[in-house]
């Protein structure tokens, strides 16, 4: 199913995250249920833009995530990690449950995205309002959800 994703700049906001490639497989295959971090942004968030490392090399997905959870509160088991994350054994103290999975229709590479759009992948997060061009280039270009 292919839809255009409506993007505000209110409340909540949206992030760019960098993640490998082998997670972004996990959270596409419903594998992995949240996205664990060290950190969480000083705003609340609705969606998380990732771009996804080398090999790939792009911005490739967007997740639409629920409020963060912070440990040692627990989370559901269903996913890889979730354990883990339960026992304390992760460096991670939030995960963010994935609502929504959104595929870009074409991912973006990184010599596009620092060519046309200077964007350079994150090494936190950065929020997307900084980059307003390439939003609307996504929004244009179209996206597919996955679930």
């Amino acid at each position: 199913m292919t839809e255009q994703i409506n993007i505000n700049f209110t409340e909540p906001k949206d992030i760019f995250l960098s993640i490998k490639p082998e997670f972004a497989r996990l959270l596409a295959t419903r594998k992995k249920t949240y996205e664990f971090r060290r950190y969480k942004p000083n705003e609340p968030i609705k969606r998380i833009w990732l771009y996804v490392t080398r090999p790939d090399g792009m911005l490739k997905f967007i997740a639409e995530v629920g409020e963060p959870v912070e440990y040692p509160h627990q989370i559901p088991e269903d996913g890889i990690g979730n354990l883990d994350f339960n026992l304390g054994l992760k460096l991670s103290k939030f995960a963010f449950p994935i609502l929504h999975f959104d595929e870009l229709l074409e991912g973006i590479p990184l010599n596009t995205l620092r060519s046309q759009f200077n964007f350079n992948p994150p090494q936190g997060y950065i929020y997307i309002d900084t980059f307003p061009n390439l939003v609307e280039f996504v929004k244009r270009q179209g996206i597919r959800r996955l679930y």
